[in-house]
This record gives C-alpha cells, sequence and structure tokens, in this order.
C-alpha cells in the first residue's frame, strides 16, 4: 500500500494526489455514473482500473475507452460467462463464478483501495482477496441486498426467509463490519446500519446522473422516428423491472390510455416476460415492448417520452434507491413513480417538483397521473424542466468527485 501520498490541488480547485494512487473501481451493473466518476477520479493523476459485468441483463453506460479518456483508466469486463439473475442457484453458481474472477483481479493489479458496489458473495470473494493483499475496503453500498433477498424469501415461505434470507442478511452484516468505510446513498441508511451495529466510518454521497451526457433532446429524433412514434404521446419506463418492481403497475397504465398515447417499456428478462403474457392476455396494443439500447441512444430514447416511469415496491422503500429517476431529471422529463413515500427518489422527485409519486399498489392512481400528464403539455414541460434544472445543480462531478477523494484518501494513508 502507498503509504506517502500527499494531497495537491489542480488548477481548477479540485484535489488530487502528489503520488499516483491505485484505485479498483468495481461497478458490477456497469451503469452511467459509476464510470463517470472513475474518468473524474483517473482525471486528478490516480490509475484507476474500471471492473463491471458484462454479461448481466441491465441497461449499462459507456464502460469502454473513448477519446480524451486519460491513459490511467482501463475498464476490463470481469465475466466470462452469462450471469444467470434470476435462478436462485445458478445465480449463486454465478456469483462464485464471477466473484473468483474479480479476485484474481485484485491479486493482480494490486490496488491501494477498492471501491465496490457488488451481489454478497461476489463482495465476499472480494473482500477476502483484499485482504490478503492489504487493500483497503471501500463498500459502496446501493441497496441492502440482505434485506431485500429476506424480504423476497419471506414472501414466498416463512421457511424460506427465515434460514436462506437471515443467512445472506448476516453475511451482508459482517461485509458493512468488515469495510474499512462505507460510501452510502441515503440518510436513511444510517438507521439500518445502527440497528445491525454496523459503526463502520460511513458518508452519505447520493447517486447522480452524468448531465453532460445525457443532454434534452427533443421529442422528434431519430430514434422516435424509427419507432414509429413520432405521431404518439409517449410514457416511458427503461431499465431494470425484476423482483422490486410491479410490473402490474404499468399493465394498468397501458389499458387506461387513450387514443394517439403510447407505454414504451425498455427491459429484458423476467419482468419483460410478465409484460409480453399480459400484452397478449388483455390485447395491449398501445404496449410497445423493446430491449435495452447503447448508452448513446439513451438521449433520445428519453428525448422520445413526454413521462417517464419509476417502480418500486413497499418492501423496498428505505433499502433501495431506483437511480433511473436521476437520468430521467438530465434528460428534462417529468415523472410518475409508484414509490414508497418514505423512499430518497419519492422525496427527491417532489422536492424537484419534477413529477408526481403515488403509493405502490395504487394502480388507479398510477394510470391517472400518467393519463393526465401525458394530456397535459404544459405541465409537462415545467416539471421536465424542474427535474433538468435540479440535475444541473446538484450533479456536479467535480464536487462528488472531491467527496470520494476524501473518503478514499481517509483509507489510503
Amino acid at each position: 500500500m502507498n503509504s506517502e501520498l500527499k494531497y495537491a490541488e489542480l488548477p481548477d480547485g479540485r484535489r488530487s494526489s502528489l503520488t499516483p494512487m491505485r484505485i479498483l473501481l468495481h461497478d458490477f451493473p456497469g451503469h452511467p455514473f459509476p464510470a463517470q466518476l472513475s474518468r473524474e477520479l483517473a482525471s486528478r493523476g490516480k490509475i484507476v482500473l474500471h471492473a463491471y459485468c458484462g454479461t448481466v441483463t441491465t441497461g449499462r453506460g459507456d464502460v469502454s475507452t473513448r477519446e480524451g479518456d486519460p491513459p490511467s483508466l482501463r475498464f476490463i469486463d470481469v465475466s466470462n460467462a452469462k450471469f444467470e439473475r434470476y435462478n436462485p442457484l445458478r445465480r449463486l453458481e454465478s456469483e462464485v463464478r464471477y466473484g473468483r474472477r474479480l479476485a484474481r483481479l485484485v491479486t493482480k493489479f494490486r490496488p491501494d483501495v477498492v471501491v465496490s458496489n457488488a451481489p454478497l458473495v461476489v463482495q465476499a470473494l472480494l473482500w477476502r482477496s483484499a485482504r490478503r493483499t492489504g487493500t483497503r475496503r471501500v463498500y459502496w453500498l446501493q441497496d441492502f441486498l440482505g434485506r431485500g433477498t429476506r424480504t423476497v424469501l419471506s414472501a414466498r415461505s416463512a421457511l424460506l426467509g427465515a434460514s436462506f434470507g437471515r443467512a445472506f442478511e448476516a453475511l451482508e452484516t459482517r461485509l458493512l463490519h468488515q469495510a474499512d468505510a462505507l460510501i452510502v446513498i441515503a440518510d436513511d441508511f444510517l438507521d439500518e446500519l445502527k440497528r445491525r451495529g454496523v459503526n463502520t466510518p460511513t458518508e452519505v454521497i447520493e447517486n447522480w446522473a452524468p448531465v453532460d451526457e445525457l443532454p434534452t433532446r427533443d421529442r422528434y429524433n431519430a430514434w422516435s422516428s424509427r419507432h414509429a412514434l413520432d405521431d404518439c404521446v409517449v410514457a416511458l419506463y427503461s431499465g431494470t423491472l425484476g423482483l422490486k418492481h410491479d410490473p402490474e403497475h404499468l399493465v394498468r397504465a397501458a389499458e387506461a390510455l387513450g387514443t394517439g398515447q403510447v407505454l414504451v417499456v425498455i427491459t429484458e428478462g423476467t419482468g419483460r416476460e410478465a409484460l409480453e403474457r399480459a400484452r397478449a392476455q388483455r390485447d395491449l396494443k398501445n404496449l410497445v415492448l423493446l430491449d435495452y439500447v447503447p448508452y448513446d441512444v439513451l438521449p433520445d430514447v428519453l428525448g422520445a417520452a413526454e413521462v417517464c416511469l419509476v417502480l418500486l415496491e413497499p418492501e423496498a422503500g428505505t433499502f433501495s434507491v431506483p437511480s433511473k429517476t436521476l437520468s430521467y431529471f438530465a434528460a428534462g422529463r417529468a415523472v410518475v413513480g409508484a414509490v414508497p413515500a418514505e423512499n430518497l427518489a419519492a422525496k427527491t422527485v417532489l422536492r424537484a417538483g419534477a413529477g408526481i409519486i403515488v403509493e405502490p399498489g395504487d394502480y388507479e392512481g398510477f394510470a391517472s397521473a400518467v393519463c393526465n400528464l401525458l394530456s397535459d403539455s404544459q405541465r409537462t414541460a415545467s416539471m421536465g424542466a424542474a427535474g433538468r434544472a435540479y440535475a444541473e445543480d446538484r450533479f456536479d462531478i467535480a464536487e462528488i468527485g472531491d467527496r470520494f477523494v476524501d473518503v478514499i484518501h481517509a483509507q489510503a494513508v
């Protein structure tokens, strides 16, 4: 480990280090905003290896080297086989296989600090390798996965929840204790950490979206024309549709839409399959289902919508925050969410004046909010502008980078 790290100030006021620090930033899904963070850290003279899983089914950011990237930045897809996300046994096998490859990467790269957001088995294997190499561990806590797993299993079977669910929650708590520092994405997470007796040094840094990478686009663009959407008023859901998201909200919204209105859902996996069945059974001609798009197409996709949608089940109220909401803000689009009122995403939408929030399970209220906004272009434009203004004010990557640097430096000296 580098024990002589010292601060330096760059010409624009950002904080960096005099001695190059080696950072492994592991963001399992490969989302856009962690990739932006890696670019920011590398621009400060740090040697950054950004690792992710390229075979998990999800929307993904720009995780490849592009013109203008610092030479000290490298992106690597750790996976070598499809990551089985929804079958419990195969998922466990996928996590072990992927975690072992990630652990070997630590041994080879020998970072000073690893910052990681990962499934629990992957995180456990990564932590073990980091301990062996003397690498400091920063847990970037995006979700309480153990609690979520326990909740989902308990809904299926009290026995599963009491056995496997508790085991995963105990594993997560142990990994949190073993970390040298925690970065959590919401103040609400602090109460859960306290409940578990976790006193690891913790910093709250809310998620963001890369504003410069998600410019506002015209309603009519190349993507909307290609999918014959120029003559439609569009509500859009884009992203994962899994166990924390009830697709019935989208079905009910599609049923309520009027002539010339469509609901476009961009997703893959089990949620997509459920919507395909519902579309066939209920003859939902205005429900359009599409696959994930390349990241450089996403601004056009979001721009084609009048209203963007977000879902989160009540059980996930305080242990998960859907970051897609922040991309909607950056794109300047109004938001309708079926999200628990106590969730940070719901609070942020209302605080920004960027949309409407209803409680999960209020299918009628959700559908009504979508239809009302699709029929009121002046209101949607006002909400979209408020979301964009919030993003421009809050998502400054230089300021965010400073906060991460403070945490990382505290662990490297």
